[in-house]
């Protein structure tokens, strides 16, 4: 019937008559979110009935679908409402299913749950089509061989007998199917299904659309890139947690304070929040959480991307790039993988300084507007990057090269990797990079590219103190007067 994002249910709460045309419920994304949003769903439904009476939680595994199900179309002694929960379902495995429930079978057999193990083997059988008969213990199918390896040839054989004796012989039932086909029928009047996941779902699932269509989908999915707009949502999230945390607890704590608490832990919501109880349970009675609370407690946990290093080398902020090195190297990146990216991203101010010193950069002045980049200087950078190619395809290959096709491969790939606008359909992080190329002059690149050629070598041959080694290259590279 509908679908709206997270930010939207709390003006959906407010409107009961609304949720009450709803029998099914699935809340999705980003797994905090999820639990803020499925407890307020609940007792919204539940209409001031005791919790404890009228939900009942089912383990969001596919084969206690059918327990569910049983559950949902069974009338309550007492009056009112009943709410069946799905919680975590794993009904949505875009990738690594069959795997996934190989692994949900050993697990069950090593905690010597028979019962869940032979259920996992009649929904995987139903998966593949295959029957459960007594043919599977003299001829096991292919399809089933990874099962095999992974619990043993006796373990196969006890599952096998297991679901005959429960009734299982025939054909089973795939249970998402039979779950889909329970949504479109309905439920009881004032009996509810919410299925709960905390990952995103992709959408062109048959079971999404099944539940989109005949239920409310609440989307608690947050964008994970690193755009402005996608940064703008993330921080929106870790505020709205702040806030729900520290109101329930009567506690304060600054913007500045919030700034700080993001940056250590990243985008990661539930260590995000997890911090905050850190820092509400250590200030005691103490109502306003300070900066010396922070340090005492709050360990920096965010993992940095790899450009953030090399953004900041290339806008030649030394403080930046020493601070992002040490995290990388903390986080055990490998001094090559670093190398190799500070080398790509030299190399891109390189072919940015070449264009802008060429004929066709005429137009390029430091400070010039987007709009006048993308008027003036993007036809002549495309014209440049076409004139190159056309170098580089006429090379002759070197002598001894195996074959001449492989030579025009080469050619290709080359002109390729000298080209700065290979996607003039987004040309802003190419007017990025020629910005930053201004911070930096020819000579200043040339010398970058040596150092970091020479910290290769002796990585690679001397085994030096690797994080001495690169804090030295970095300091080279962005200082103002580069070591000769």
């Amino acid at each position: 019937m509908t679908e709206i994002p997270h930010t939207q249910f709390a003006d959906q709460l407010q409107k009961p008559d609304a949720l009450a045309q709803y029998a099914t419920f699935l809340v999705h994304g980003e797994p905090v979110l999820v639990e803020q949003c499925a407890g307020p769903l609940i007792d919204a439904l539940l209409k001031g009935a005791v919790r404890q009476i009228h939900c009942e939680v089912v383990d969001g595994m596919p084969e206690n679908i059918p327990d569910a199900l049983e559950r949902i179309n069974t009338y309550a002694l007492s009056a009112g409402p009943k709410i069946i929960w799905f919680k975590d379902a794993k009904l949505f495995d875009a990738t690594g299913s069959q795997q996934r429930m190989i692994d949900h079978i050993q697990e069950a057999l090593e905690n010597d749950q028979i019962d869940r193990a032979a259920k996992g083997l009649a929904q995987m059988c139903a998966k593949l089509g295959l029957a459960l008969s007594v043919d599977l213990h003299h001829a096991l199918p292919a399809e089933l061989q990874a099962l095999q390896t992974a619990v043993g040839d006796d373990a196969i054989g006890r599952l096998i007998d297991h679901c005959q004796a429960m009734g299982g012989g025939g054909p089973v039932a795939d249970y998402v199917q039979v779950l889909e086909q329970a949504i479109q029928k309905g439920f009881p009047s004032q009996h509810a299904l919410v299925i709960t996941a905390g990952m995103k779902i992709p959408k062109n699932r048959k079971l999404y659309k099944t539940l989109q269509g005949h239920g409310l989908v609440i989307d608690c999915s947050v964008p994970t890139g690193e755009r402005r707009a996608d940064k703008m949502a993330q921080e929106a999230v870790l505020r709205q947690i702040m806030e729900a945390v520290l109101r329930k607890a009567g506690k304060r704590m600054s913007p500045a304070l919030f700034v700080q608490l993001s940056q250590s832990t990243g985008f990661d919501p539930a260590t995000f929040r997890d911090n905050l109880e850190k820092l509400i349970a250590y200030t005691g009675q103490r109502s306003e959480i300070g900066a010396a609370d922070l340090e005492k407690v709050v360990r920096r946990t965010k993992v940095d991307p790899i450009f953030e290093l090399t953004n900041a080398v290339a806008e030649r902020h030394l403080l930046n790039a020493l601070f992002y090195l040490q995290a990388l190297l903390k986080a055990e990146w490998h001094p090559l993988q670093i190398l190799t990216a500070l080398a790509n991203q030299i190399r891109k101010l390189m072919i940015a300084k070449i264009f802008t010193q060429s004929p066709h950069g005429r137009s390029w002045h430091g400070g010039i507007s987007y709009a006048h980049f993308q008027a003036e200087v993007l036809p002549a950078l495309q014209s440049y990057d076409a004139h190159v190619s056309e170098q580089v395809n006429g090379w002759k290959p070197v002598e001894g090269q195996p074959s001449a096709t492989k030579g025009k491969q080469a050619g290709k790939k080359d002109a390729t990797d000298l080209a700065l606008a290979s996607n003039p359909a987004n040309p802003y992080p190419v007017y990025q990079t020629l910005l930053k190329s201004e911070n930096y002059a020819r000579e200043e690149l040339v010398r970058a590219l040596a150092h970091l050629s020479e910290a290769d070598l002796r990585l690679k041959s001397t085994g030096p103190d690797a994080a001495a080694l690169m804090k030295t290259v970095v300091m080279a590279i962005c200082g103002k007067a580069l070591v000769r």
